[in-house]
């Protein structure tokens, strides 16, 4: 049981690294307007500084911070997904211990019986040996089942959130006040007029062809 016992709820939602990227960021999401007015509260009062020096700099380049951690920590959907991932993983260190249990009591009964001598022949004795072997390999198979499920619920999770706060961001910059939305997980929102990749394909691949003709 050592990915029930040593997965956290840090681990579960707030692994804010590979939540947000940029490319994901830009990408459309549907959600209902209840979602992105919880959203709202969280990201006003996150950006929101009394802060004049701050308020002047986004003054002269419009950019805005945005903690993932306190966010993810305070947003109810965030909080309503985490508390339905902790029951499920709950639901399954549950199961993983009844059968557990289940093991440690047919081996203590084995054994003694083993020892008062109980077992009249060796296939007796082989065959409650083979039926433990049969509840580990079982155990083992269950352990690894319940633990990707968990990781497959998990990642759906992350998928929501970062879906979900991607779309609201949109909506919050639909009047452009800030060109870049940044977190200390990356970027949350660019404007893409200031998005110069292509221009930058078209001078490295003109050197590169230039080198190449060398």
């Amino acid at each position: 049981m050592k990915y029930f016992n040593s997965l956290s709820t840090a681990a579960l939602l707030l692994a804010v690294t590979s939540l947000f990227s940029c490319k994901d960021t830009q990408s459309s999401a549907n959600e209902n307007s209840n979602d992105n007015s919880n959203v709202n509260n969280v990201v006003v009062n996150t950006v929101a500084t009394n802060d004049s020096k701050v308020e002047e700099s986004s003054a002269v380049y419009p950019i805005a911070y945005v903690n993932v951690d306190s966010l993810l920590l305070n947003y109810d959907y965030a909080k309503d997904l985490n508390s339905a991932l902790l029951k499920k993983q709950e639901k399954s260190r549950k199961e993983l211990k009844s059968k557990e249990e289940k093991f440690r009591a047919d081996y203590e009964s084995m054994m003694k019986k083993y020892q008062a001598g109980a077992y009249l022949t060796e296939d007796a004795l082989r065959r409650e040996q083979e039926n433990l072997a049969k509840q580990e390999q079982d155990f083992q198979i269950l352990e690894n089942k319940l633990a990707q499920e968990l990781m497959s619920e998990q990642q759906k999770t992350n998928a929501q959130l970062r879906d979900t706060i991607a779309s609201f961001f949109k909506i919050y910059n639909a009047d452009k006040r800030y060109k870049y939305i940044l977190s200390d997980a990356g970027v949350l929102y660019y404007d893409e007029t200031l998005d110069i990749t292509n221009d930058v394909v078209a001078q490295l691949n003109a050197r590169y062809a230039a080198r190449k003709k060398k």
